[in-house]
């Protein structure tokens, strides 16, 4: 699509030079902005069509309905605190490309059914936070990438289908292919499962690609990825099978998936998953806890998930206070350490003194 960008940039500018667009606009330049929204107000997207070779258009925006998927802050710098039902939306560009033949003939003739037969290649939907390509502060290639791969169709389109959010070390694409291979070679993981089980029954029309977050920072990230999990543990459509960040690094350790002083990579989780389920296919996952029983738990929050030896603040703050009743050897091994001297200095006041 980037033979097609000046067409996209082009359609943006005219409609920024709305009164909508303009309030859009100066949300979309803030780091951190939303707008607020209630039930039938617009949701702050542009959404760009590609239908084939047609001029790009900006869609009809989307009206808030009940019941809109969305997991976000009630904390502002207004004070103001969100009224019943009302959301807190980042401005997004969105850009769906339609290239299969059933879907551009349904269009042509305005069909709009939940289900379209021919559908081979499912439209591709691409999103991200108008931040982020307005005003960027990092770049894929060098940072840590929150994303979330929605899928379905009918009224699902484009964000209340199956989803499943995770995190990559890399861009966004190379992480999709290799779970587009996994999910073409029969992996038992729920999300790869369900992608494979919906698209062989013809109910995959669209495959939405959302980018949420870029940062070069791998602790908030994770700590996004796990509040953003544990928001939807409860929704049906959710095909995370562990729970997000450092509970999901936790979930592994304590069930035996993830070896002693062993710190994966965000990419490599659900390598992990995967082989142990294949190796124990009657078994099946152990069940997750539940997490508002672990939401503060001091094993969680010491997780290492870096390579670079670095702790965080919590991380020495939580291995104090699990030193009171375990000894460096057990917090170690439990929190994936690279060894008992790196938790006994800490305990010793030896290292991270001025944390307190």
């Amino acid at each position: 699509m980037h033979r097609r960008f000046h067409e996209v940039e082009t359609l943006l500018r005219q409609w920024c030079r709305s009164e909508y667009g303009a309030l859009w606009l100066g949300m979309a330049k803030r780091k951190g902005g939303v707008i607020r929204v209630k039930p039938g107000q617009l949701i702050p997207v542009v959404h760009f069509v590609a239908l084939g070779d047609m001029p790009i258009f900006i869609a009809p925006p989307m009206k808030v309905r009940l019941g809109h998927r969305m997991v976000g802050s009630d904390q502002f710098l207004s004070g103001h605190a969100l009224a019943e039902n009302e959301l807190a939306l980042s401005p997004t560009i969105r850009l769906d490309v339609v290239e299969n033949q059933a879907l551009l003939a349904a269009a042509a003739r305005r069909d709009f059914s939940a289900h379209i037969p021919g559908v081979k290649n499912p439209s591709q939907v691409f999103s991200a936070p108008a931040h982020l390509l307005l005003a960027p502060e990092s770049f894929p290639r060098k940072s840590f990438v929150l994303y979330q791969h929605i899928f379905g169709s009918g009224s699902s389109y484009p964000d209340d289908g199956f989803f499943y959010v995770g995190v990559t070390t890399r861009s966004w694409q190379k992480r999709w292919a290799e779970h587009r291979r996994a999910m073409q070679t029969g992996s038992p993981l729920l999300f790869h499962r369900k992608l494979r089980e919906e698209t062989d029954a013809g109910r995959v029309t669209y495959i939405h690609h959302k980018v949420m977050a870029i940062t070069d920072d791998i602790e908030r990230l994770y700590a996004t990825e796990e509040w953003l999990v544990d928001g939807h543990w409860h929704d049906e459509r959710r095909l995370n099978m562990i729970p997000g960040g450092k509970s999901g690094l936790r979930y592994l350790r304590e069930n035996g998936m993830l070896g002693d002083r062993v710190v994966p990579l965000p990419d490599e989780r659900d390598s992990i998953l995967e082989n142990w389920l294949r190796d124990h296919p009657r078994k099946g996952l152990p069940a997750p806890w539940v997490s508002e029983k672990w939401k503060d738990d001091a094993w969680a929050v010491a997780q290492i998930c870096g390579r670079d030896d670095r702790l965080s603040v919590e991380q020495v703050r939580a291995i104090r206070e699990l030193a009171k009743v375990h000894t460096a050897e057990t917090i170690a091994e439990r929190i994936g350490a690279r060894n008992r001297e790196q938790v006994q200095r800490v305990i010793d006041g030896e290292t991270y003194t001025r944390v307190i």
